[in-house]
């Protein structure tokens, strides 16, 4: 919810020397608004957001990325 993943992403990009990064992203987040339960799909949408990166020419990643759901 605070764009962690992409904050994550882009500071990868500005460390030297790394070959790889991983990420640790829970599969779900519940957490209740205006007192309703709702449910955040952290890891699907993480593996979204990566698939559409590393998939485009337009933007070069230069690191590979392993993603973990928990």
């Amino acid at each position: 919810m605070g764009n962690a993943v992409y904050r994550d992403l882009i500071q990868a990009m500005a460390m030297v020397n790394v070959d790889w990064l991983c990420l640790a992203v829970p599969n779900q987040y519940k957490y209740n608004s205006d007192g309703k339960q709702t449910i955040s799909n952290d890891y699907a949408n993480a593996k979204d957001l990566a698939e559409a990166l590393f998939g485009h020419s337009r933007v070069k990643i230069p690191y590979g990325l392993l993603l973990i759901g928990y």
